[in-house]
């Protein structure tokens, strides 16, 4: 039996005996609690009624909200057994006070009872992939047939990985690249050239044996991944807490890493599976076997870092050029120099923030940045753990909020703004193991090394859905998905194409992976154009045409229309694409096509906490991610589009007979009376944290109203803002030189300079410009919802880290608090001991599978 099994089978009997000892307390409760109502009832003396209430709480150990204080009470009635001004009516609210605390007591077992019965439902229907089950998947080759997307997309996948002969020309790679380093120049104070730094710096690269600490990191790094089965996920997470076991695998590691030109992927092939994500798109999956994944994952953490090192060298050495559109030149710096007390060096202006956040958020952001810090490339929705970095979806989201500023900004100061978008066709399964040989060889890569990356290229893998007596077959192009070490080749490959560029046109490639997206004047994005073409062909790539297209915007209000020489497809980014007025719009066919696979994914749910999993990940993570991060550069109008859309999309979502109810809240509502009889549920069940014993469903709605009243009415006037403010500070510079208040180096006799020209070089120069063209990029701040004292007294003392989940916390507590608070005496609807809260913490813990 799997370790991870046993350890389900362990919480599923714990979980039972828990509900089975809480239907006993329950049944005890109540049957006590009749019984003193029952005595109450026939008791005649109003004092005598409380008194047996107070007693029933004490002596029978009644729990629960209290009303009233009772050890208040205790002391009020011995006053009244002298005080007659103490009315029967004081003393009838007291007996209702606590027949209610009882009536709460009651509901909070049933709450959660309903609570158990919901978890032990999702655990008897969950689903997992075959490969979490088995090794080698099922033995019935006909069990998932798929659809007939997935089988179109495994045809092209296999057609790609499999053929014979390269597509690419190590000799004519190596001329290319010979021309491209060929003519850096040496950096200041150096006696060699960036390209010979970084070979010696390739060359020098050491592996080194690893211990248990890192041994736990690369396991860490490995379960943000979808590189193993969930029997292997299981198993490993288990194994990274246990010290001794991870001394013996570090132990036979580093016997490997002693002989590792022996390594081979084995004498078995790797069952390799064709897994859907949630954008759509089906990826080939390798199950390969621990001690492989651990060691793999080794040496592609340590040869990633170190070629980010490398890469960031080259970057920093001088080789790298960027300028503005209007750079000044040393005869402009000489003029302000006469006329201005301002300080020209390194400091806050837009070329050094451009420069500062090329470097920090996009250059080689798919490498770690050290050992300790890993990020999962390509599960950007489904991992919950924050890296010492940014996120891909982080900086996928300072994406749109850079080209959106920079639109502004490059619209009013000069008029026009070109943006190029563009990607690789199937980059990942076809990149020329060639390809990848010869630009490594040109950067100075061992032939040890060489070898090493040539046998993991060429996997023997074959397919788990074709059953057990599948054909094992070999990699002939491509890098196998989720490893870290195809990051680091894949990476090392568009290094390549990040200095092409930025060579010819003296500006940064903003890529994320192979994510391509270029912007600023028509001529040099033009330019850049020519550059990726290039690039293409010599490495034996090909572009998707799909995916690729140009937008030219022009004057204010923006006006947007194709560019000349530029490739003709629309921007697009996520769910959203650039309208003619130059503005985002909602892309309706993407938000159609989405809405009925969620439908699909939705209706397969067997469970209620399925269906809130699969929600939550979908509908408040996933297509959120896909509308955008609110941002000042967006404006209070993104935030209107993208609230009308999910609108639109809960209406039409839920207005078929399988998903009726025309919410997701009277859906699941319609779930609970059908499938356990219970109809008697306050809607803050549904959103409130499965801690305080709610359903923990995600609103996407609520942080969307949270910052509508602080977006931004129109971005724009940020800039024109600080371009009144740069006129303000001219006039108070030529005042200040003419009444010769401040020593300047110009002669009094020469005529201060022109508007035009001190305003020529914003740029560079203009403190306003670089303070708006930070704020456009910050997020709006949400609103302080004002707490009622009647939540806030309930609220736990636990305040998130997070500023914009708390806001969201707050906004649901007093939206649905006062009625929980009314029903269960609290915020929490039963005690936290008594909810199966470890068995769902594992149920979620896994893996999501996809309806195929």
């Amino acid at each position: 039996m799997e370790a991870s099994t046993a350890l389900t089978d362990s919480m599923r009997n714990v979980t039972a005996i828990k509900l089975s000892t809480l239907s006993k307390q329950q049944k005890s409760y109540e049957t006590q609690k009749h019984r003193t109502l029952d005595a109450v009832a026939t008791e005649q003396d109003p004092r005598a009624k409380v008194k047996l209430l107070l007693d029933a709480f004490d002596k029978r150990k009644f729990v629960g909200h209290q009303n009233v204080s009772r050890v208040n009470l205790k002391h009020f009635l011995e006053q009244c057994r002298h005080d007659p001004s103490i009315s029967a009516s004081l003393l009838s609210k007291w007996q209702a006070s606590l027949e209610q605390d009882l009536d709460i007591g009651s509901r909070r077992y049933e709450h959660a009872a309903l609570f158990g019965r919901l978890v032990m439902q999702w655990l008897q229907n969950r689903t997992i992939s075959p490969s979490a089950t088995s090794e080698g998947g099922s033995d019935d080759p006909f069990e998932n047939i798929g659809r007939k997307e997935m089988h179109e997309q495994r045809t092209e996948w296999e057609s790609i990985v499999f053929a014979e002969g390269s597509r690419s020309d190590p000799a004519a790679i190596q001329a290319y690249l010979d021309n491209l380093f060929g003519s850096t120049s040496q950096a200041k104070k150096s006696l060699k050239t960036p390209l010979e730094t970084m070979r010696e710096t390739m060359k020098s690269f050491k592996l080194g044996n690893l211990d248990p600490a890192m041994l736990e990191t690369c396991a860490t790094g490995i379960l943000k991944t979808d590189l193993l089965s969930e029997a292997k996920r299981k198993t490993l997470a288990e194994l990274r807490n246990d010290s001794r076991v991870l001394q013996e695998i570090a132990d036979v590691l580093n016997m490997q890493i002693d002989t590792l030109e022996e390594w081979s992927w084995g004498d078995d092939p790797i069952p390799v599976e064709v897994r859907r994500s949630l954008n759509g798109k089906y990826r080939v999956h390798m199950d390969s076997e621990l001690l492989s994944a651990l060691l793999l994952h080794y040496v592609g953490l340590k040869w990633g870092v170190h070629m980010r090192d490398a890469f960031f060298a080259f970057f920093r050495s001088g080789a790298w050029r960027l300028s503005s559109r209007k750079s000044l030149d040393r005869e402009a710096r000489q003029r302000r120099r006469e006329f201005l007390t301002e300080d020209l060096r390194r400091g806050s202006n837009l070329r050094n923030r451009r420069r500062d956040d090329f470097q920090e958020d996009y250059f080689m952001s798919q490498l770690p940045a050290s050992f300790e810090t890993d990020s999962d490339s390509y599960n950007i929705t489904d991992s919950a753990e924050k890296d010492a970095f940014k996120s891909r979806m982080s900086v996928k989201q300072s994406l749109l909020h850079l080209l959106s500023t920079e639109a502004l900004v490059n619209t009013r100061l000069h008029g026009s703004f070109t943006v190029l978008q563009s990607d690789f066709k199937w980059f990942g399964p076809s990149m020329p193991h060639a390809t990848i040989v010869a630009v490594l060889h040109f950067f100075g890569v061992s032939e040890f090394w060489l070898r090493f990356f040539e046998k993991f290229l060429e996997a023997p893998i074959k397919f788990v859905q074709d059953g057990p007596h599948a054909a094992t077959q070999v990699r002939r192009s491509g890098v196998p998905i989720q490893h870290r070490l195809s990051d680091a080749l894949g990476e090392a490959v568009l290094f390549c194409l990040d200095f092409a560029v930025n060579k010819s046109t003296q500006s940064n490639l903003y890529r994320l992976h192979d994510d391509i997206w270029f912007w600023g004047a028509k001529d040099n994005t033009i330019l850049a154009w020519q550059e990726i073409q290039r690039f293409s062909k010599v490495m034996g790539l090909r572009l998707n045409g799909e995916k690729t297209g140009s937008i030219e915007l022009t004057g204010t209000p923006m006006k947007a229309k194709h560019p000349e020489s530029l490739p003709s497809g629309p921007i697009s980014w996520g769910f959203l694409k650039l309208g003619s007025s130059g503005q985002w719009i909602v892309d309706n066919a993407q938000i159609e096509s989405h809405t009925k696979e969620l439908r699909t994914q939705l209706q397969a749910s067997k469970s209620i906490f399925a269906f809130v999993q699969a929600w939550n990940v979908y509908v408040a993570r996933f297509i959120p991610n896909n509308f955008g991060e609110s941002a000042n550069c967006l404006g209070r109008t993104h935030v209107e589009i993208v609230t009308e859309a999910f609108g639109n999309l809960q209406k039409r979502l839920f207005a078929s007979d399988n998903l009726s109810g025309g919410s997701v809240v009277a859906h699941l509502r319609n779930k609970l009376v059908t499938q356990f009889g219970v109809d008697d549920i306050p809607d803050g069940f549904f959103y409130f944290p499965v801690e305080l014993g709610g359903l923990g469903l995600i609103n996407p709605l609520v942080p969307l109203n949270l910052v509508h009243e602080s977006s931004m009415e129109d971005p724009m006037q940020k800039i024109n803002e600080a371009l009144e403010l740069d006129e303000e500070d001219y006039e108070k510079a030529k005042k200040a030189y003419l009444e010769g208040s401040v020593e300047l180096k110009a002669a009094k006799n020469h005529e201060f300079m022109t508007l035009e020209e001190y305003t020529t070089y914003r740029e560079e120069t203009s403190r306003h410009l670089y303070r708006a063209y930070v704020k456009l990029l910050q997020k709006p701040r949400p609103i302080v919802i004002e707490g009622t004292p009647e939540v806030q007294a309930a609220t736990p003392d636990c305040v998130g880290e997070d500023d914009a989940r708390e806001a969201y916390d707050e906004w649901i507590r007093e939206l649905y608090g006062p009625e929980i608070v009314q029903k269960y005496g609290g915020l929490a609807m039963s005690e936290k001991k008594s909810l199966p809260i470890g068995l769902f913490s594992l149920l979620s813990s896994e893996k999501i599978k996809w309806q195929d």
